[in-house]
């Protein structure tokens, strides 16, 4: 069979993107708290940009409307759905993403409540999170409370943060050692203003409060210790002594047990590591084997080596902590020669900062709740049957980053298959967390038969993995089936993902695997890392990655760049430069950014210039000399005489630039009434011709639309939305590089459409939707397509629905060669169980 230029290439992508259309887009839901508000986070394992929301009157439900920055994980008819049982004063959450096949890029949340509470919708921290904020319900995450005990009249207490802001959020749950003690949040009033803070406490003396804050440093970086009443003038040591700390009088055991003999001789071994490696001046190493003697029994090394670890301290400059483990000590020994040299040692360090006295009354504190030990499992079983006339678009149409526009007119999008299809999908999700861990395991699976064609039936994974993160140890693995969380990684993949912070808010992160989906016969994995940084500004977090990726044992992608994040209330931003090194070319440049006024109103930008597709030495098996056998590996082509320089030019000279823009905002007028409008701009660029395998190259195609929306709540019931949609477009396609008036087509179309949501009861919803559009070209060719549409879920429990949808098409196409009506019908049915 002869192959015609980029045929494979377009079977390959075709591929590719069957595997990609049935992927689920919500990754997860977690509540969390943020000072006096709770707040639903919502994460996608694609990027993503909030748009705006519609909130009925009755205010227990609401439609996010948001867009895909990228399609490369799109969804086109699998539908998601999450569920947290809050309690207390949140109620039950339900977000739903919506099968939308009409719409691939502009999409839509339902978000159900179980009972009607303040709320508000912002974009999240980062380009794959959108995030609901319950206002003043931060204390029902926490489920139970405990009543409030007197403060002491002396003491201590660690101030863990402080703020001038009243939303103070405890960065991190408090250690399980220290679990026995009361977490408070607490107004003082200083200097005329009010402090919030956020305490742990009681703690009866100063060096049981500074043995505590050590622990508590590593997640609390601005702990600080306060006295609640002034502590009485502490009796000046003896001179110190310049020489170390000799060894503790040995201690004479008596009758040792196996098991204690071999604590006695792992200790003695250790201190014995420690002091060789502070010969050396390896304070790190020998504080480590501090550590390890130190959280053994008892025993005769036990002594000495508490004393050396305040040694090891003081040399290394680090006198607070040092002076924490001298007091240690003396708690522990308060007698003996060691005792009074460690005493001496306390006198030449720096004077101890005084605890911080209160500069003016404690206006009030409470007892926030501990964290109690939960396992939570969640999930959702689905089945849908798909039917009708469905629609064929054209391959250049589905590769476009404008695919949720109109299509343009063509052959191939007046065709039409029949479609009979099942498709079965499962969601599973466990959750354990407490104080000091937080366990995850995920498994979504879907299955499709397809009637007609049998080959087509296949199932896919979407996620197995499980995860584990330690608060304690600051570390965090993930193993399976995952999404990409960012860093370089392209798609899901099979293999682990792990991260460990080595200084509050700084973290490494590793990443290997191999890709889910596959490309022919190629065998393909990458590894990567990065440096994470939480705030470089305080409200600014990024990291930088590098990612390899190997296909048949030659360098596939090599790519260094970096990810920042803003985000501050109502305004965050995203940004991403992903450079290939062995290719040699920009893959990414983005920008996008939401700024939320406190009115509501929304505005949006979006700048987006990648490679399409991205840079990779595989892409060579996309275009190939269609003279020679088809290979389904690089080394296949190697073998047929390339170089990997040779096909590295042939995937940069075969690769275009696809540019996307977007400005837009949306206003409330009222309670009722909200306006929005947008621009966008779509450009992908020409592609120059390449001997044997692309001899015509690739024309540029320049896409514009300006949009208008109203929205519309409550204007016949609690539960009634609408949205009037008018959008103008205007293109120009070339058929060739070549700029000329022969291979240039125009078109401009016009796009009016209405979608409407009535709650009918609380058990039934319904949305008709009505589209109209019109397009003209340069050729002669005019089209009109009108598209109703009616969608119907109906609740028949909490936890069981049933959902149907039905869309039908009527088109007349003219042009001088063509006249031609065309009536289609598409439509599926099925239902879904929570639990």
């Amino acid at each position: 069979m002869k192959k015609t230029p980029g045929g494979w290439a377009a079977a390959a992508l075709l591929a590719l993107a069957a595997g990609a259309a049935q992927a689920q887009l919500i990754d997860d839901v977690d509540l969390r708290r943020e000072g006096a508000d709770a707040v639903l986070q919502i994460r996608f394992v694609t990027p993503v940009q909030y748009r705006r929301v519609n909130v009925p009157r009755a205010g227990d439900t609401a439609q996010i409307h948001y867009d895909l920055v990228t399609l490369a994980e799109g969804l086109q008819d699998v539908p998601s759905e999450r569920r947290v049982a809050a309690g207390g004063a949140l109620p039950d959450l339900t977000v739903y993403d919506e099968a939308a096949p009409k719409r691939l890029r502009d999409r839509r949340l339902l978000l159900r409540l179980s009972r009607a509470v303040p709320f508000k919708v912002r974009a999240g921290r980062g380009d794959r999170q959108i995030e609901v904020v319950f206002s003043g319900l931060g204390e029902a995450v926490p489920a139970t409370t405990t009543a409030t005990p007197a403060a002491p009249a002396s003491g201590f207490q660690i101030v863990l943060q402080r703020s001038d802001a009243p939303n103070l959020q405890l960065a991190a749950p408090i250690p399980s050692a220290l679990q026995r003690y009361q977490v408070f949040t607490g107004r003082r009033q200083v200097d005329g203003r009010t402090v919030h803070e956020i305490a742990l406490g009681y703690f009866e003396t100063r060096t049981e409060a500074e043995a505590a804050r050590a622990q508590l440093l590593n997640r609390f970086p601005d702990a600080s210790i306060v006295a609640l009443a002034p502590a009485a003038a502490p009796t000046a040591p003896p001179a110190a002594l310049a020489t170390p700390v000799p060894p503790a009088p040995p201690v004479t055991p008596g009758a040792a047990t196996p098991a204690a003999a071999a604590v006695e001789q792992q200790a003695a071994a250790l201190l014995a590591a420690a002091k060789a490696a502070e010969a050396k001046q390896d304070h790190a190493g020998a504080l480590d084997k501090l550590n390890e003697l130190l959280n053994l029994p008892a025993n005769a090394s036990t002594r000495e080596g508490q004393a050396l670890a305040g040694l090891v301290r003081e040399r290394s400059g680090d006198p607070l902590r040092a002076r924490a483990e001298y007091e240690t000590f003396l708690q522990l020994f308060p007698t003996g020669p060691d005792a009074d040299q460690v005493r001496a040692a306390l006198a030449r360090l720096p004077a101890a900062p005084a605890p911080a006295a209160p500069s003016g009354p404690i206006v009030e504190q409470q007892v926030r709740p501990k964290v109690e030990a939960t396992s939570t499992m969640s999930g959702s079983v689905a089945a849908f049957y798909y039917g009708g006339q469905s629609k064929v678009r054209t391959q250049e149409f589905q590769d476009s980053p404008i695919s949720g526009l109109p299509e343009l007119v063509s052959d191939d999008t007046l065709s039409g298959n029949d479609q009979k299809q099942w498709q079965g999908s499962v969601d599973l999700n466990w959750r354990f967390r407490d104080a000091d861990t937080d366990m995850r395991f995920v498994f979504r699976d879907a299955y499709t038969l397809d009637q007609l064609r049998s080959d087509k039936s296949k199932n896919r994974l979407s996620a197995l993995y499980f995860e584990h993160r330690s608060l304690v140890l600051g570390t965090s693995v993930k193993l399976g089936r995952q999404s990409p969380a960012g860093l370089g990684v392209l798609g899901r993949f099979d293999g682990a993902q792990a991260s460990y912070t080595f200084v509050p808010k700084w973290r490494l992160t590793a990443v290997a695997g191999v890709p889910a989906d596959k490309l022919l016969d190629a065998k393909r994995h990458f590894y990567g890392g990065a440096l994470e940084a939480d705030a470089l500004l305080p409200n600014l977090s990024g990291n930088v990655y590098v990612n390899r990726q190997v296909i048949d044992g030659e360098l596939d992608r090599n790519a260094v760049g970096t990810e920042l994040r803003y985000f501050n209330g109502g305004a965050s931003a995203t940004g991403i430069l992903d450079w290939d090194r062995s290719i040699r070319g920009l893959n990414i440049a983005s920008l996008q950014g939401t700024w939320q006024l406190e009115n509501n109103a929304v505005v949006n930008f979006l700048y987006d210039k990648r490679k399409t597709p991205l840079l990779m030495l595989g892409n060579a098996l996309f275009f190939q000399n269609p003279n020679l056998p088809l290979a389904t590996r690089v080394s296949d082509l190697l073998a047929q005489g390339e170089t990997l320089g040779s096909l590295r030019r042939t995937v940069k000279n075969t690769t275009s630039d696809t540019t996307q823009g977007l400005l837009g905002a949306t206003v409330p007028i009222n309670a009722t009434w909200q306006v929005g409008a947008d621009l966008r701009l779509t450009d992908v660029g020409e592609i120059q011709p390449v001997p044997d395998i692309l001899p015509a190259g690739q024309g540029r195609s320049r896409n514009n639309a300006v949009g208008a929306q109203l929205i519309g709540s409550n204007l016949y019931s609690t539960h009634d939305t609408h949205v009037v949609a008018l959008s103008v477009l205007r293109g120009t396609n070339f058929s060739g590089p070549t700029v000329t008036p022969a291979t240039q087509s125009d078109f401009n179309a016009l796009l009016v459409s209405y979608n409407n949501s009535s709650q009918v009861s609380a058990q039934l919803l319904l949305e008709p939707s009505l589209r109209w559009y019109r397009q003209t070209d340069n050729a002669g060719g005019h089209l009109t397509r009108w598209t109703p549409g009616l969608r119907v879920t109906w609740r028949m429990l909490q936890q069981f629905a049933i959902e149907s949808e039905i869309n039908g098409e009527l088109t007349r196409s003219t042009s001088p060669t063509r006249n031609e009506n065309s009536h289609r019908y598409y439509y599926y049915l099925g239902g879904r169980y929570d639990f």
